[in-house]
């Protein structure tokens, strides 16, 4: 008899970590808003424990920062902040794009065609929610195409950061529809093989993106300051 391996329950640290987090990147926790160890744990009906551990992990991840005379934080970028991690994002993803076509970059494009298709959907039918995830599994896909798993695994945080900025930054109208041409112009040059100009296109996205949420940045700190 073919008995099934039981699966572990989630900690409540894991359970913890994964709410938190994905509450800062919907947007449903504010970026640079106070975070509180006994407030969690309340809201979570566990001990302070598993959510200061959790904290922990995602101060290593950079979402959040510990302050001993300030407490605990939801990071808040700056211009610079936003253009240092835009950088990065630039040299994971053109590398990961290169090693992916030394790879299966057919399957690849494949599902990327598939990604944009609904992304003009959700342009068509203004849900813009679901296009903001599309948008993530455009750039995940790319990176996980790169078959490096310590690449893959680096780019995690990063990623979340990303998501972060993305869920609050992509919402004007414009950015979106020039967001969907350049992943349409990818989706192509990916499915016809072309190694230097997805490449290049690649770039000139992210740092078409990274001026996007340098505005916008600068945007919410005007209003802030009101």
């Amino acid at each position: 008899m073919a008995i099934e391996r039981l699966k572990r329950a989630p900690s409540l640290y894991e359970m913890a970590l994964d709410n938190i987090r994905n509450a800062i990147v919907d947007g449903t926790i504010e970026l640079g808003e106070h975070l509180s160890e006994a407030r969690i744990s309340r809201q979570f009906g566990i001990s302070k424990t598993p959510v200061r551990e959790a904290l922990q992990e995602l101060r290593r991840e950079g979402l959040v920062r510990i302050d001993p005379q300030s407490g605990t934080r939801v990071f808040l970028p700056d211009e610079r902040e936003i253009e240092e991690i835009f950088e990065m994002r630039h040299l994971f993803e053109t590398g990961a794009a290169r090693k992916l076509f030394d790879l299966e970059w057919q399957t690849v494009a494949s599902e990327m065609k598939g990604i944009v298709e609904q992304m003009f959907k959700c342009v068509d039918t203004e849900d813009y929610d679901r296009y903001r995830g599309l948008d993530s599994a455009f750039h995940n896909l790319i990176v996980s195409g790169s078959g490096n798993r310590l690449l893959i695994a680096s780019y995690v945080p990063l990623s979340s950061k990303i998501d972060a900025l993305r869920n609050r930054g992509l919402k004007d109208i414009e950015v979106v529809r020039r967001s969907l041409k350049f992943h349409r112009a990818l989706s192509d040059l990916l499915t016809a093989g072309a190694r230097n100009d997805f490449c290049r296109e690649l770039g000139r996205h992210i740092s078409n993106s990274s001026r996007d949420y340098e505005a916008w940045a600068v945007r919410q700190t005007a209003t802030g300051s009101q």
